[in-house]
């Protein structure tokens, strides 16, 4: 009898020490990453299933079984978080296990610049967190949503500045515009709406402007506070705007060089060339850099503008029609000489 349970007790301890090797061997196992790290996706709705399918499907994770096993063990099923996660190569199978239950989701930079319409900056967005672009758009075209900012939905882009953002992977398009109202907020301090009061115009009227400016000069910056300048003295006198770039928005074609009578007739709240006042909507994404620009116009007795049209990207400013027309035939004859039609 003594022998027997001699016998037992040894086979058990055996049987323990097998085990913990097998244990200590498992949790210590590498997981398989090709490269410096792969990225798994735990989307909003999914869970513990859906992660050990992606790990699976990835090869990430070798012996599933055991993982399981360990994963219960540690209760991971039951504390599993939305967002994206880089799992990096030399990470363990208990690193792992942990990662998850530590919720250790990616942070990411949402950066989005030169953009023409709302369209464009949902799929610029959405690109790069988890935000659907339909849904993005959706909030943007929804006047009552946007009334919640003191916008509409023709305005609703002036909401955003251009820049890098950092945020959670797993932000969603309602989250992700309401981060950028609190940014927008933020930018517009005491001293920049005394400066728009100081222009009679609104805040959003100050970036739709802006839009304008930096669409008519997207290289010489140095212009932007002179030509902001010479498009407040217009509005100041009741004088349309004349832009082009507004006339080019308006056809839709953003690919036009040489604007014809054809597209300054288009029939649009956009073409400045058949209204007065300013667009509805901005016409670009304004930089900060380009509101400021506006804030800060340069006091001056413009009227006319005209592209050299001679390489430097510069205006030729005028106060008189007639000056500005001799500026208009020296820009049609460099554009001839362009072969530009």
């Amino acid at each position: 009898m003594k022998k027997l349970i001699k016998i037992l007790f040894v086979g058990a301890l055996l049987c323990a020490v097998v085990g913990a090797v097998l244990w200590f061997t498992v949790v210590n196992k590498k997981i398989n990453v090709e490269g410096d790290s792969v990225r798994v996706f735990i989307r909003k709705g999914e869970g513990y299933d859906q992660l050990l399918k992606q790990l699976e499907d990835k090869g990430i994770v070798e012996d599933v079984w055991m993982f399981q096993k360990m994963a219960e063990l540690r209760n991971l099923p039951a504390n599993i978080y939305e967002g994206r996660y880089t799992l990096n190569s030399g990470m363990t199978y208990n690193d792992l296990i942990v990662y998850f239950r530590r919720g250790k989701i990616d942070e990411v930079f949402v950066d989005f610049h030169s953009i023409r319409t709302k369209a464009e900056l949902a799929q610029r967005v959405s690109a790069q967190i988890e935000a659907e672009s339909d849904s993005i758009l959706y909030y943007l075209n929804d006047d009552k949503y946007m009334s919640k900012f003191g916008l509409n939905s023709e305005n609703s882009l002036v909401l955003f500045l251009p820049d890098k953002y950092k945020m959670y992977w797993n932000t969603g398009a309602d989250q992700f515009i309401r981060l950028m109202a609190k940014q927008y907020k933020k930018f517009w301090n005491a001293d920049r709406k005394a400066k728009a009061k100081a222009q009679s115009l609104s805040q959003s009227e100050v970036s739709v402007l802006a839009s304008i400016v930096m669409a008519e000069q997207s290289k010489v910056t140095e212009e932007w506070p002179v030509i902001a300048g010479l498009y407040l003295n217009r509005l100041h006198t009741g004088m349309p705007l004349q832009s082009d770039p507004t006339a080019v928005y308006a056809s839709g074609d953003f690919t036009i060089k040489r604007v014809t009578h054809d597209i300054l007739a288009i029939n649009s709240p956009y073409n400045t060339y058949r209204n007065t006042g300013l667009p509805p909507g901005p016409i670009y994404l304004p930089i900060q850099g380009a509101i400021d620009a506006v804030l800060n116009a340069e006091k001056n007795n413009y009227i006319f503008m005209c592209a050299s049209g001679d390489g430097s990207f510069k205006h030729n400013f005028a106060c008189t029609l007639k000056d500005h027309n001799q500026n208009a035939q020296l820009y049609w004859k460099q554009l001839d000489k362009q072969n530009i039609h």
